[in-house]
Parts: structure tokens; C-alpha cells; sequence
């Protein structure tokens, strides 16, 4: 008697894929250009649009040391429809910061879709980004 097994080259999953957001951050650089060496206090906001079940959690990464911020940590469930509305806010105390260009990242999750915000501070000669 003979046996003959027969191996599959590859295994597919049945798993759905995973679902697409509901909701959008914007994801528009928001920029804050201030005098070097002198502390400086201003904010940041997440802009979302579309519809959550989930609450929205944010955190900050980047910042500048020595910065201390307030950052609207949960958002409950909500739409917002097709508007971009302000609903998570970040207050940062930055301290004098030396010539250059800072990056941070706001990022949200509602738990299965994770979103991010890049943040530029530039510290310079003067007040003020210009346009790029």
C-alpha cells in the first residue's frame, strides 16, 4: 500500500482585512517659528473629520527637552461629518531653545487606525514662518 501527502505552498488566511477608518487627522504640518533663546508659550491642534465609536487617544512625541505640555489625551466617540474640526489640542511652555529646527509627531488612535501630525518648530532671528 502507498501513501502520498501533497504540501501547499502557501497558506491564505481567512481573516478580514482590517477595516478603514472612519475618521481622518489632518495631516498638514503645522509650523510655529519663534525668536531663539527667549521661552515661548503657543499651541498645536489636531484637526479630524468623519466619525469615531471608539475614543480618539493622542501623544506627543519630540518635543524639544525641557518642554512641559498639556495634550488633550482622550476624545470620546463623535462625527464630525465631513468638517475638519479643532478637537485635540496641545499646549506647550517651550523654553529657549537654540537655533535650528525641532520635529514632533502628534499621533491618535482610536485602537484600530493610528493617524500622525508632523509638528516643526523652528527657532530663528525672528517671529514668523513666511511662506514656504
Amino acid at each position: 500500500m502507498s501513501m502520498s501527502f501533497t504540501a501547499s505552498a502557501s497558506a491564505t488566511s481567512d481573516a478580514p482585512p482590517a477595516p478603514e477608518a472612519t475618521w481622518e487627522l489632518s495631516a498638514y504640518e503645522q509650523r510655529l517659528c519663534i525668536p531663539a533663546n527667549a521661552p515661548y508659550f503657543s499651541y498645536f491642534v489636531g484637526f479630524v473629520s468623519g466619525h469615531w465609536t471608539s475614543p480618539l487617544l493622542s501623544e506627543v512625541d519630540g518635543l524639544p527637552e525641557g518642554t512641559t505640555y498639556q495634550l488633550d489625551e482622550s476624545v470620546p466617540p463623535g462625527d464630525n461629518g465631513d468638517r475638519s474640526v479643532g478637537i485635540i489640542w496641545l499646549f506647550v511652555d517651550l523654553p529657549p531653545l537654540d537655533y535650528g529646527d525641532y520635529s514632533a509627531t502628534l499621533t491618535v488612535t482610536d485602537g484600530t487606525s493610528t493617524q500622525t501630525m508632523p509638528i516643526l518648530i523652528r527657532a530663528q532671528e525672528k517671529w514668523g514662518c513666511g511662506i514656504a
